[in-house]
């Protein structure tokens, strides 16, 4: 069983991918801390966390997820990345030690940057290259699993991981706020940002999105998908192209 968190879909296409290649299934993070909790996990079979890594560490809402359930399964996380990982699995693996789990394996893949405020999309050639590679992970992954290669399969940390998490999840913890969202004229009133958000907290009042809560995931699915780029955060984002995982065949449910 693998759990997937993702917002623009480069860790649903992992994940994907990953269960065709194990005969395995996946199931929503976002569905679950939703109320959907309703899954049977065999004893003998592995779990699955196939996640982005979000300012060097777990979005938030999948330590929520951690946070809720108890698997007595051998566990291993796959991280998506757009620079580096840093000390994410590391940090993920004494999570899940604290709320009584075991992390045997860690990985990371390499997919199309998409935190757009700091960076900008990869060209259309570099996002082929990166996704033809990550067809090549997932066979590693996947290899790796099946014969029992259990440890930290990550080299993609980057240099100074332990102070750069440290930092950086700093700024994570205290910049979730949604106050810097905003749209400009260009918006239709179409509502797929509101599906598309993954912490549920967009209503359309007005005709425009409002964020309901002061705080979210910060996973901007709802600034990618929306079709007319009229969704900013703060003023780095306006002239940044979008990005959403074309190789993803989901919709914005909640799934992408």
């Amino acid at each position: 069983m693998i759990f997937c968190f993702s917002g623009t879909g480069n860790s649903q296409y992992i994940a994907d991918m990953l269960a065709e290649r194990l005969d395995d299934k996946v199931i929503s993070i976002t569905d679950c801390i939703q109320g959907n909790m309703s899954f049977h996990v065999k004893p003998s079979e592995k779990i699955g966390i196939v996640t982005p890594v979000y300012f060097y560490g777990l979005p938030s809402i999948v330590e929520d997820f951690i946070s809720k359930v108890k698997f007595d399964n051998s566990l291993y996380l796959v991280l998506t990345f757009g620079s580096f990982t840093a000390n994410t699995g590391q940090n993920a693996k004494k999570f899940l030690s604290c709320c009584g789990m075991n992390l045997d394996y860690i990985f990371s893949v390499k997919m199309p940057e998409n935190y757009i405020p700091l960076f900008k999309v990869p060209e259309e050639k570099e996002r082929e290259k990166l996704f033809a590679a990550a067809k090549d992970s997932i066979e590693l992954i996947a290899t790796c699993l099946e014969n029992e290669e259990k440890g930290d399969h990550d080299s993609s940390k980057g240099p100074l991981p332990g102070l750069v998490s440290f930092f950086c999840r700093l700024l994570y913890r205290n910049g979730m706020t949604t106050k810097k969202f905003k749209t400009d004229d260009t918006c239709t009133s179409c509502g797929i940002c509101v599906k598309a958000c993954q912490s549920n907290i967009i209503e359309m009042r007005y005709g425009r999105p409002f964020w309901t809560k002061d705080k979210c995931v910060r996973c901007l699915s709802c600034l990618h998908h929306c079709p007319q780029s009229a969704i900013q955060l703060g003023s780095f984002t306006k002239s940044k192209e979008r990005y959403v995982c074309p190789l993803n065949c989901r919709d914005t449910d909640g799934e992408d």
